[in-house]
């Protein structure tokens, strides 16, 4: 079967990293094409697996990739053409496995997205789709019960595909609590697999907010010790609600994270969403606040060992750190972060 999984913008290249991690050593899985927020495979085990991914916001099943269409609306007519051959039988049997009610008369809805320009609209592609599945005996519904069939044209692809995922796979259920600010957690998890993380790692996120990175790491494998910490006694309630009683060892400080009370060189990983510039606040505030506390990372941090850090003043932390002679780099990688353009930076204390 053909699977895709969408991501966040610029989190891909993490993502083929994940899957090829999980599936990549067996001959069941087989990466097929890479485009921007996608990366469709071929797999032959069980999907319910694929729901484990932790960088995807989506699974999909793909129905039909139907590569070089043309602005025309006879691209209309060769859609349809494609999936009123399609046989559905091994599509509905994955929808089965991982959970999805599937009736004689199939409910289903459609959901459909389109860029660039077309000499047609997306509605004259969603109603094609839908003709073409209502005439197989399936019942259009605009209920979020049915299967939700995602009509997609992006360059010259077209996409006609199912969900295989519930909104829980990007939202996570454990996100009880909601702080302002606070990162997706399919981003989290994308930093936290740049740190690389070890089943030995004390692993710290000084401005914890809700808790999203630390519960991140917490599922990504085993660790010696979480560590948090936020200024805002709100924030700290959020973590810990999330948390619940789960994932032991960890600790949460009510801190400053400008003067975090941690020994030198006691941290192993430090993963951190800092913040921006907020209403009415100077820029020199926020640079004076990133250089304090950067000078406390490096301090804690034990050498060799790494930060990932989100931001979206990229400039003004890549001018901080070069002035840190003993943080070196290694990697940046822009991200979509809510609308707004941020970066992560990869650091190693050498």
């Amino acid at each position: 079967m053909i699977y895709s999984i969408f991501v966040t913008a610029g989190l891909e290249n993490t993502a083929r990293q994940e899957i090829i991690a999980r599936f990549g050593t067996t001959e069941k899985f087989k990466i097929l094409m890479r485009k921007p927020q996608r990366i469709v495979f071929q797999y032959s085990g069980n999907p319910k697996d694929l729901l484990s991914l932790r960088t995807a916001e989506h699974l999909f099943v793909v129905i039909k990739h139907i590569p070089n269409m043309t602005r025309s609306r006879s691209s209309l007519t060769a859609i349809r053409q494609s999936l009123t051959r399609f046989n559905f039988g091994e599509t509905l049997t994955c929808c089965r496995q991982v959970g999805l009610s599937i009736r004689k008369r199939v409910p289903f809805r459609v959901i459909s997205r389109m860029s660039g320009f077309r000499n047609f609209q997306k509605r004259d592609f969603q109603q094609i789709v839908e003709r073409v599945l209502i005439d197989r005996g399936w019942q259009l519904t605009q209920s979020s019960s049915g299967l939700d069939v995602w009509a997609e044209v992006h360059g010259q692809d077209a996409y006609i595909s199912i969900r295989l995922s519930k909104p829980e796979m990007a939202q996570r259920s454990y996100k009880q609590t909601h702080v302002p600010q606070s990162i997706k957690p399919t981003l989290a998890y994308g930093m936290v697999w740049l740190s690389q993380p070890h089943a030995n790692d004390i692993f710290l996120d000084p401005m914890c907010g809700a808790g999203t990175i630390l519960l991140e790491r917490a599922f990504a494998q085993r660790y010696r010790y979480l560590i948090g910490g936020d200024i805002s006694k709100d924030a700290l309630n959020a973590t810990q609600r999330n948390f619940g009683r789960q994932h032991q060892p960890r600790q949460f400080f009510h801190w400053d994270a400008q003067s975090p009370p941690l020994k030198p060189n006691s941290v192993d990983k430090i993963v951190c969403n800092l913040p921006a510039v907020e209403k009415n606040e100077k820029s020199s505030q926020l640079a004076n606040l990133y250089r304090k506390c950067l000078h406390q990372y490096e301090t804690v941090l034990k050498p060799n060992g790494k930060m990932v850090l989100l931001t979206l003043q990229s400039t003004l932390l890549d001018k901080i750190l070069k002035q840190q002679k003993s943080l070196k780099t290694m990697q940046r990688v822009s991200v979509d972060v809510g609308g707004k353009r941020g970066k992560i930076f990869v650091i190693r204390n050498t």
